[in-house]
């Protein structure tokens, strides 16, 4: 028997059936609600302290080779101040100790006043100062695979950052930081061509609810012939020692 296919009628209920399914599979559609902690992971009151221990590895010229500086770092918030747009931030007191240790391998740290940093919270955006460079190291609301540029307010070039994680616990010299919040500053690239030339670059920081960032990444080397080593290189980590 001949087929004789969709009549018009049919075709067109067919067609109206899926339109009007579309339509208010659009207008019902659900979406994952931001999660509480997220809201958290910037905090401006209720911290007197972080501390991190940092290791530093720059390229030096004097020597042609890399150095590497290891140190603690603590931020201690102490009041606010009014910045060039008249908003009220938070000022953070910079200091550092060297790592080092007694005659009995006690851990002995002298801290001294480094720097002040600020930091703000709006509604859209975390931003932190340091050295007097402003940054934006958060956007508001969070979700996985939101972009934004972190460089929107200094004169520094495009720098999109990235939400790759907003739920992953990870443990820091000995402590579990659950739902912590992975910011993807610069994506991993490396490239070994022609052999012996060097691109390496990758960057991130995560952030732990009530507690702000407990940890920092940023890899950057370049090398365009066998004498020629870029003198911004540098391999950058901090991870949290302790908060209160």
């Amino acid at each position: 028997m001949r087929n004789k296919g969709i009549c018009p009628k049919n075709l067109f209920l067919l067609f109206f059936g899926l339109a009007s399914y579309l339509l208010f599979s659009s207008c019902n559609k659900t979406y994952d609600p931001v999660p509480a902690y997220t809201e958290t992971i910037f905090p401006t009151t209720g911290v007197k302290s972080r501390v991190y221990y940092v290791i530093d590895t720059v390229y030096s010229s004097a020597t042609s080779s890399f150095d590497v500086n290891r140190y603690y770092r603590k931020e201690v918030p102490n009041g606010t101040e009014t910045d060039l747009t008249d908003r009220v931030v938070e000022r953070l007191e910079i200091f550092t100790a060297i790592d080092s240790t007694d005659s009995l391998g006690n851990l002995v740290l002298d801290y001294s006043f480094s720097e002040l940093w600020t930091q703000y919270k709006g509604e859209t955006y975390a931003e932190r100062t340091e050295g007097n460079v402003r940054y934006l190291p958060l956007r508001f609301p969070v979700f996985t695979n939101l972009s934004w540029n972190g460089n929107l307010y200094n004169n520094q070039s495009v720098l999109t950052y990235t939400y790759t994680n907003i739920d992953t616990t990870v443990v820091l010299n000995g402590v579990t930081y659950p739902n912590c919040v992975f910011v993807l500053q610069v994506p991993f690239r490396a490239s070994g061509s022609p052999a012996g030339f060097y691109i390496i670059e990758y960057a991130w920081e995560l952030f732990a609810p009530n507690i702000g960032k407990i940890a920092r990444y940023k890899k950057r080397y370049l090398q365009n012939s066998p004498t020629d080593i870029d003198q911004t290189n540098r391999v950058f980590y901090e991870t949290m020692v302790s908060h209160e």
